[in-house]
């Protein structure tokens, strides 16, 4: 049939990427070595991990709508420029929190809070342990091994946070396309029991016309009758890669609610994994994507329920425009001793390009009886019916448009309580939409 590729063209294929991942490889390889010039063990593992696993191959499934090419073609460097105060706080958050700030991975005194109130805050060193990875893949032991400084903050048990923990992390970039500055961000929480905290993650660019490649992980470990409160925003350049994985371990009695605005970046691909290993919890994620222009945004959710009496809930909305493409992939995983399930998860898309394109795949895997679960996914464009509405009451094209999108969005917006961030949520999504 025409179109489909010959088995010699499938060996060409397979071996330019075979040439292609072990090319990458070098280049971060080079990476690592100046990254860390005295080894720790944790970096060395994962370092171990990511040569035995490597970039994916030809025709990986879980890779098949991500095209790696841009990323694997790249020569990198390691960036360590400094950023002034003025900088600092050009791109922070004007909130009241307890801030970290880390430029290209780097912990920064100076830029950060003196006091962490009811937090502890210490660096990561050879005697401290790290959970595994509830779902691992190359990128995540890429950043686990890449991560300069990984911080590990802890709230002892009965303790509430008086404020926000906020984490801003912000990468250089190079304006030279012949190399590509790479930074990763490490930092692991750990909610005793009866505590409760809410942590702010924030990405941003120096430069809005650098490239750089930015790999992110989050872990938490949220104890019994524990209350974790997670925003992630992405407000990196139009340039900018982004690799993430959260991970969450939940325990018994305990709440757990994550939301992830990912607005920006030529290539992002953000995992969210939570377990649920103790009875009567209650989880849920949510997360934002628009890209534009050309950009790809994917994003994924892997959720095991182990423990009875969990609910979930999952609301993930796309808004895809010009002829950017969007994918989403959601597990949901019941086993056998997780009686009376209740999980749910929905996929919205909103197509405004006429080229753009959304690839979703919900699934559930249930091993269970006496369960409650179900996933859905819809893709559409604009209701011309709800648009001849506003236009018949003198609202612009233009405008009317807008309201309809905000209005999609506004399921998840409307759930960030903080003004401050909200607006400027709101700001970054009008900025974005301005073309439309």
């Amino acid at each position: 049939m025409a179109g489909l590729l010959t088995n010699s063209e499938k060996a060409e294929k397979r071996q330019q990427l075979d040439e292609l991942n072990q090319q990458a490889l070098q280049s971060f390889a080079q990476v690592f070595k100046l990254r860390h010039r005295e080894l720790s063990q944790h970096a060395a593992a994962h370092w171990e991990k990511v040569q035995a696993i490597g970039f994916p191959a030809y025709r990986d499934e879980d890779w098949h709508y991500t095209p790696l090419a841009s990323v694997l073609k790249a020569q990198y460097q390691p960036s360590g420029q400094p950023v002034d105060e003025a900088q600092c706080e050009a791109l922070a958050l004007p909130i009241d929190a307890y801030r970290i700030v880390l430029v290209d991975g780097h912990f920064i005194p100076a830029l950060s809070s003196t006091d962490f109130g009811e937090f502890q805050v210490s660096l990561l060193d050879n005697k401290d342990e790290l959970p595994e990875a509830i779902k691992g893949e190359v990128f995540l032991h890429l950043t686990e091994s890449l991560a300069e400084q990984p911080l590990l903050i802890n709230l002892p048990a009965n303790k509430i946070a008086a404020k926000p923990f906020y984490v801003l992390n912000i990468s250089h970039g190079a304006e030279d396309m012949s190399s590509v500055m790479t930074s990763h961000y490490r930092y692991h929480f750990k909610l005793g029991a009866n505590s409760a905290a809410e942590v702010i993650e924030h990405f941003a660019s120096v430069n809005e016309d650098s490239v750089h490649l930015t790999g992110g992980r989050l872990s938490a470990e949220v104890g019994d009758n524990a209350r974790f409160q997670h925003l992630k925003l992405n407000f990196e350049n139009a340039l900018g890669q982004h690799f993430a994985h959260n991970d969450i371990l939940v325990g018994r009695d305990s709440q757990v609610h994550s939301s992830a605005f990912l607005l920006s970046g030529l290539l992002s691909r953000h995992h969210t994994s939570v377990r649920l290993e103790g009875e009567n919890s209650d989880v849920s994620l949510n997360s934002l994507l628009l890209p534009r222009n050309n950009q790809i945004a994917d994003t994924r959710t892997y959720l095991e329920h182990n423990q009875g009496y969990c609910q979930s809930r999952q609301l993930h909305k796309v808004i895809a425009m010009d002829n950017s493409k969007a994918v989403f992939n959601g597990m949901i995983k019941v086993a056998p001793a997780a009686l009376k399930t209740d999980g749910q998860m929905t996929n919205n898309n909103l197509l405004l390009g006429a080229k753009s394109e959304v690839d979703t795949k919900p699934q559930l895997e249930i091993y269970a009886d006496d369960v409650k679960c179900g996933h859905g996914a819809t893709i559409g464009r604009i209701d011309n019916e709800q648009l001849f509405y506003l236009r018949s009451r003198g609202i612009s094209e233009k405008a009317a448009k807008h309201m309809i999108i905000i209005a999609f969005a506004a399921e998840l917006t409307e759930q960030v309580e903080n003004e401050v961030i909200k607006e400027t949520l709101m700001t970054q999504i009008r900025k974005r939409l301005a073309e439309v």
